[in-house]
């Protein structure tokens, strides 16, 4: 029983299940050096020795001897939570692992709970929230691209980019506020001063929401999808840059009726490819909603590749796919160009590339072309977003700097101008982890896995 108003000791597996070479058990809290001292004998006895690695027995809730390895304590404030820490390391089989979890609950301990650690660390100011974030991040990676946003944001580079943000608003804040409560004590406040630091802050916010999309494409992967009109080959287009049977091939047109995804890698960056619905004139209901999830497809898309037949001449269903596109980047695909070219293209601002699908002919000249069409994503300072948190955010606290500079900019700085800054830097502070709620705590550690 832990006493009333006393933080609880936790204890969890650090490691991936499954069988392995080693694993690590972590307990945390004022009672893990005691706990971890009746569980593991070794000598000299563990603690005594502050960041040495002791080797010794452990011991399971019975107090027989379970396994041999190694342990050690870093005391708080120099820990990873903050507080007395200790790891133990064992054999990596899970029955051993759980065996010293419960054997640390039966001497007092209680279980963690996801991110509870990592939790712990953000609420003793160990971690920033951004900072904290990013431990997910770096443990979900998949990618180099993504490990490097994620190391770069746990080193704290983007939150000094944040706390620059948030000492400009600061700094801004306090120039009004003297021009209100002291006004016939003190010269009348820069507004030169004010429009520069809030200008400053309003680009500096610009520049890292507009770092968002190439960071989110690095961390998540980047969105293709396939279009065209029906039986033009997208879906052995689909198999051929998979390198896999991911789509049904057949010679009838209106086969592919749902969306298809695979995934894979373009140059290091990971892809998922997506096979549509082909786009055609039809009065079939099932083909109409295969049409409408395809419109819906291309709007999420990164880059779209349209598909046209190289074989057959243009004509109006092929126009009718280019209308559905809009803004989003993308390529043409000149397939079955093994074939007889009868296809004549119109004035297009996409680049085309002549492929042949079944043949695996100009399928590297089709996804570098690809690639180049994206819009290249600046980072600000060699750090680019990756939560919709923090781009929200920063869109909030943007938004409410331009109010307040349209203000500054009609002569006014008054009370209201203090309050919009004021409202961008609770919106700042959120994205650091200040006065966060606890709903919106639990939520982001609840991403965690147990143990970290």
């Amino acid at each position: 029983m832990v006493p009333q108003g006393r933080q609880a000791t936790i204890v969890a597996v650090a490691t991936a299940a499954g069988a392995a070479g080693i694993g690590i058990v972590r307990l945390s809290g004022p009672d893990a050096i005691d706990i971890a001292q009746r569980l593991f004998r070794s000598t000299p006895l563990l603690g005594s020795r502050l960041r040495y690695v002791e080797f010794g027995i452990f011991l399971d809730a019975q107090s027989t001897q379970l396994d041999s390895g190694l342990a050690w304590v870093m005391k708080a404030p120099r820990s990873y939570t903050g507080e007395d820490t200790v790891e133990l390391s064992a054999h990596g089989s899970d029955a051993i692992l759980e065996a010293i979890v419960e054997s640390a609950i039966s001497r007092g301990a209680l279980l963690a709970e996801p991110g509870e650690f990592t939790k712990r660390a953000f609420l003793n100011g160990k971690l920033d929230l951004i900072q904290a974030e990013s431990v997910v991040d770096l443990v979900q990676s998949q990618w180099r691209p993504a490990v490097a946003d994620a190391y770069s944001q746990s080193c704290g580079r983007l939150s000094d980019l944040v706390h620059e943000l948030k000492e400009n608003i600061i700094s801004a804040s306090a120039l009004v506020e003297a021009s209100l409560d002291f006004s016939e004590d003190v010269p009348a406040v820069s507004r030169q001063r004010v429009t520069c630091l809030v200008d400053e802050s309003i680009q500096l916010s610009t520049r890292l929401i507009e770092s968002f999309e190439g960071a989110r494409r690095r961390h998540e992967g980047l969105h293709v999808v396939l279009v065209g009109r029906t039986n033009v080959g997208k879906s052995t287009l689909m198999n051929a840059l998979l390198g896999e049977d991911r789509s049904i091939v057949t010679a009838v047109p209106g086969t592919t009726r749902d969306l298809i995804e695979g995934r894979t890698v373009w140059r290091g960056l990971p892809v998922r490819v997506v096979d549509t619905a082909g786009l055609r004139s039809t009065n079939d209901p099932v083909e109409i909603e295969g049409v409408r999830r395809t419109k819906t497809a291309i709007e999420e898309a990164d880059l779209v590749i349209t598909v046209l037949d190289n074989s057959r001449p243009w004509d109006r269903d092929d126009g009718d796919v280019f209308e559905l596109l809009g803004e989003v980047a993308g390529v043409i695909a000149l397939n079955k160009s093994d074939l007889p070219c009868l296809m004549k293209i119109p004035e297009l601002n996409r680049q085309q590339v002549p492929v042949s699908a079944r043949e695996a002919i100009g399928l590297e000249s089709l996804i570098e072309a690809a690639l180049a069409s994206i819009p290249k994503q600046a980072d600000e300072g060699g750090v680019g977003l990756t939560r919709q948190r923090h781009r929200d955010l920063l869109v909030q606290a943007r938004s409410r700097m331009e109010a307040g500079r349209q203000l500054i900019g009609r002569g006014l700085i008054d009370e209201c101008v203090s309050a919009e800054l004021q409202d961008a830097l609770r919106a700042i502070g959120s994205i650091l982890g200040e006065g966060i709620e606890d709903q919106v705590l639990d939520k982001i550690f609840s991403e965690f896995c147990i143990g970290k």
